[in-house]
């Protein structure tokens, strides 16, 4: 019994290219694009909500003092927006690509790297910097899952 690998199929899966796999391959790139931009949307303006329209996001000494100033009540938003734009974004992806749970999760960790990037030189608690790829994880997880269903049950609805 021959066993076939990731790679194997994977490498077969490139030796014969056609028309079909360019356009499907564009439209997950796209899919995760759109997901992605619809994520950081979301997850900028609820943090552009809560933090205020006088704060300048790009003065890293102004964000370290209000940090600094901030109790627990006060990470609930960014974490609201962590949820929320990664629900929202692998959500679209996985709606616009049509071809499985993957472009969420790609969006899932695509957005988890901006957070990251973001939660940078701020004093964050611990319990805050943890909490951040867990969250991230289980919503692009259900991000994907949520998408496939709605689009199965769409596609199960257009047959009968």
């Amino acid at each position: 019994m021959v066993r076939s690998t990731f790679f194997s199929r994977f490498q077969e899966w490139l030796s014969e290219w056609d028309e079909t796999k360019t356009r499907q391959s564009l439209i997950v790139v796209l899919a995760v694009l759109i997901g992605l931009l619809v994520g950081l949307i979301i997850y900028t303006g609820i943090n552009y909500f809560f933090l205020g329209p006088l704060t300048d996001m790009r003065d890293k000494e102004q964000l370290v003092a209000i940090y600094k100033t901030m109790t627990l009540a006060d990470f609930i938003p960014d974490v609201v927006a962590w949820v929320s734009g990664t629900l929202a974004g692998g959500y679209t992806a996985v709606r616009i690509a049509k071809l499985g749970q993957f472009p969420a999760w790609i969006v899932g960790v695509l957005l988890f790297a901006f957070y990251a990037v973001g939660m940078v030189g701020l004093p964050n608690p611990i319990w805050f910097v943890l909490l951040c790829p867990a969250s991230v994880a289980a919503c692009a997880y259900g991000a994907g899952w949520l998408g496939m269903y709605i689009t199965v049950q769409r596609e199960i609805k257009a047959q009968a």
